[in-house]
């Protein structure tokens, strides 16, 4: 007996000329057909077999079949208008196909089918439709969060409408009303089918631009919900920034979301469309949780509003089309008591199946274990805290701020594991106290290098083993050196590089006029309380390491910021016990590299030893001798 071909394997074979996309458009009318054929409702709508003795024709019947259907089932109204391929195909493409779905009889999970037709499709063909698809398994893991039991369930950025139908999938259908909003034609007719093949008939899913459109409302305001999810599309520029400055529905009132980006747009609407009572879930790039500007004035000011409950870090490589990892974050408008004025952080990047070297997703256990930390406000070592208002950094909300690792790699150390309970142990004070800093000059298209240039500009390049490489610094000229004092190095300054994965510290030993540092570092200036020599051992051991790689954020390039160098722990001593312990260092260091520089010259001598013994020496003649 032949075994049943999948949806994607019938699409592969048969798309012809057309786009995955286009032809999965006539896959979904056909299972829609094959739905109606077995439904006693609707059986009297459909006729296969009349479509395909219809032979050169069938295209005509196919057509008239999808009128009888709009008119008897109002649901589809306009539905099928909006699949513009069904317009192109011709009747052998329509004939091959219903030959092949008669031999399926039915399909048992047509939306699974879909779904894994949308995930493939996406790998295919890139970004094309990338924005419509959501994993299933973040799908799951939100609904597992929000929990939606009864009431009504929104998503404003539905795409084909996989969060909602998880959503139905996870609770009592006829308890729930699903509203969904999506701004492609095509996209909202397949939602519109899918909700139909799943068996959810009364749904309430608009067309339009849910920015400047929005389609539920309330007289002039906009309806509330007592569940939201959305996964918009993520760092989508406003093109038209009036429908935030001018908003008629006042939608975002923690601040108006700036051109360049609008993912505090789509979650200000999420905020605006809950109820008093209501949960949303958001998906959202990790940068959404610590970019400055009005991004961080906004995130402020909800925070000051206490909706935010929990935030959830998740790995990489989720998605089929990029490796940028995502965060979930939890909007509760009617937070339990205990929750007040404290937030959830969980870290949850390494909880992830592998399927291939690109392909991961959050497995059935790893989606309980996070639901159940968040949803029982459960505290992990490592995994999951709670913090409170007051404790939060600068409205920072990335999770690794706050929830350090037990183990990190450390450059000369391999893996290093750390306690840091035991930091409370330590007398320890903020290197803002004893240190003055200053920014590097940016250096920009403008400044010439040039061998005679003016002003030496330290780049990365320049610091190698804790160590300025003076002699390898280029010159350049700089016409506009008005403010150029403030970039200048002295004597005794530690510089430290703050873009990138290696940390790189140096000491300025000696006054060089005109030594400045370029925009990849900042420079610290110890006061009489702290030692340089001191502060940069500290910078670089594993602990001040890992505390300031634990502070970095950004997602193509990791990223200090200055108060993130300003408010690093330093353990507090002395200036004269700093001193003590820096001259024996060095007093030992130093012999040490002495001794080292008499052993490989041994090594030297033996190596020639034995190359005259080989009966080679007399060949060549080194520079030292």
């Amino acid at each position: 007996m032949k075994q049943k071909e999948s949806l994607w394997e019938i699409a592969d074979v048969m798309r012809g000329e057309a786009d995955y996309s286009e032809y999965m458009e006539l896959i979904l009318v056909g299972g829609l057909f094959l739905h109606l054929s077995n439904d006693p409702r609707y059986e009297k709508l459909i006729d296969i077999q009349e479509v395909l003795r219809a032979e050169e024709n069938a295209k005509k019947k196919f057509n008239e079949t999808l009128n009888k259907i709009e008119e008897g089932i109002p649901y589809f109204e306009g539905v099928f208008k909006e699949l513009t391929y069904l317009e192109k195909v011709e009747s052998t493409q329509i004939t091959r196909l219903f030959y092949t779905l008669s031999s399926m009889n039915s399909i048992d999970n047509l939306n699974e089918e879909l779904d894994e037709m949308i995930k493939r499709m996406t790998i295919i063909e890139g970004r094309k439709g990338a924005e419509h698809y959501t994993p299933k398994s973040i799908n799951q893991l939100a609904i597992s969060i929000l929990k939606p039991n009864e009431g009504t369930i929104y998503d404003g950025t539905m795409g084909m409408g996989s969060g909602l139908l998880e959503a139905a999938r996870q609770t009592t259908k006829n308890k729930l009303d699903f509203y969904g909003q999506e701004i492609k034609g095509n996209v909202w007719a397949i939602t519109k089918i899918r909700f139909f093949v799943e068996g959810i008939e009364e749904s309430y899913l608009k067309k339009g631009d849910v920015l400047q459109n929005p389609a539920f409302l309330d007289h002039t305001n906009l309806k509330k919900f007592d569940y939201v999810y959305m996964n918009a599309p993520f760092s989508l520029k406003l093109q038209n920034h009036d429908i935030v400055t001018n908003d008629p529905y006042n939608r975002f009132y923690y601040g108006v979301p700036a051109k360049s980006n609008a993912d505090f747009a789509f979650i200000s609407h999420a905020l605006a469309s809950m109820n008093q009572n209501a949960k949303a879930v958001v998906v959202a790039t990790h940068g959404t949780l610590f970019r400055g500007g009005i991004e961080g004035e906004i995130r402020e000011n909800m925070i000051l509003s206490d909706v935010i409950e929990a935030v959830v870090s998740l790995p990489a490589n989720l998605y089929q089309n990029t490796a940028i990892p995502v965060c979930l974050v939890l909007f509760n408008k009617n937070k339990a008591e205990s929750r007040k004025n404290k937030i959830l952080f969980v870290q949850a990047e390494k909880l992830y199946t592998e399927k291939n070297r690109f392909a991961r997703y959050i497995s059935g256990g790893a989606i309980e274990k996070i639901s159940t930390t968040i949803n029982e406000g459960i505290e992990v070592d490592g995994f999951s805290t709670f913090v409170n208002r007051e404790d939060l950094f600068e409205s920072n909300l990335n999770t690794k701020r706050y929830i350090l690792p037990s183990e990190m790699e450390i450059e000369h150390f391999g893996t290093v594991e750390f306690d840091i309970n035991k930091m409370q142990d330590i007398k320890m004070f903020q290197l803002e106290e004893a240190a003055h800093f200053f920014r590097g000059y940016n250096v920009g298209t403008k400044n010439k290098e040039t061998r005679n240039g003016k002003y030496k500009i330290i780049q990365l390049a320049d610091v190698q083993d804790g160590k300025l490489l003076l002699e390898q610094v280029k010159n350049y000229d700089i016409d506009n050196n008005a403010r150029v004092d403030m970039y200048k190095l002295k004597k005794n300054d530690v510089i430290l590089s703050i873009r990138g994965t290696v940390l790189k510290t140096a000491i300025i030993s000696e006054n060089i006029d005109d030594l400045l540092l370029s925009q990849n570092f900042i420079g610290i200036r110890c006061n009489d309380q702290l030692h340089p020599e001191y502060l940069k051992a500290y910078l670089e051991s594993p602990l001040g390491k890992y505390l300031l790689m634990n502070r970095m954020s950004g997602t193509s390039i990791p990223t200090l910021s200055r108060k993130d160098i300003e408010t690093l722990s330093i353990p507090k001593l002395s200036i004269e016990r700093q001193k003590e312990i820096m001259d024996q260092y060095n007093y030992t260091k130093n012999n040490m590299e002495e001794e080292i520089e008499r052993l490989q010259n041994e090594l030297k001598k033996l190596k020639l030893t034995t190359y005259n013994e080989m009966g080679i020496k007399e060949l060549f003649t080194t520079e030292d001798e």
